[in-house]
């Protein structure tokens, strides 16, 4: 597992980013918490029965449901939390390493300050944790490719 934190300076260029830009678009959601004048609670999981017959996922993409999210954050006031649990899809992750089960990104919001996790599930018991660092190093590729500052 990694932690790590968004540069202070970056928080507003990391948000443009989550809510107004594609760069979050192709991970899935697998839950979200928001707090603004009421709570809501989102899980990604999709409903099968909305979808065409030949569509296999589980999880919803971000890029389903980042305008509906904004929507709900946008105005005058900053929200006073959330929590977005993002993974990435079955075919990435086989592609990426093969025992791995799944890959998460962790990112909660709070106090001003956004934190970010990461971990990964295993098909197989293994001690070797070869797949916890394919997945960090790619997600610290991934957020310097986009300019987004962070602290260890």
């Amino acid at each position: 597992m990694l932690a790590f934190t968004v540069e202070n300076s970056d928080i507003k260029i990391f948000m443009q980013k989550l809510f107004r830009e594609e760069t979050f678009d192709k991970l899935e959601l697998r839950s979200l918490s928001l707090e603004t004048i009421v709570k809501y609670e989102i899980l990604g999981n999709i409903n099968k029965d909305y979808l065409e017959k030949d569509d296999k996922r589980y999880f919803v993409k971000w890029k389903e449901l980042r305008p509906y999210i904004f929507s709900l954050i946008k105005g005058d006031r900053k929200p006073a939390y959330f929590k977005i649990v993002f993974s990435l899809d079955d075919e990435s992750v086989n592609n990426l390493c093969e025992n791995a089960n799944a890959m998460f990104l962790n990112i909660t919001y709070q106090n001003e300050e956004v934190i970010c996790t990461t971990g990964t599930s295993q098909k197989n018991f293994s001690l070797d944790k070869i797949e916890d660092k394919i997945w960090e190093d790619t997600i610290l590729r991934f957020f310097k490719k986009n300019g987004i500052n962070i602290v260890m």
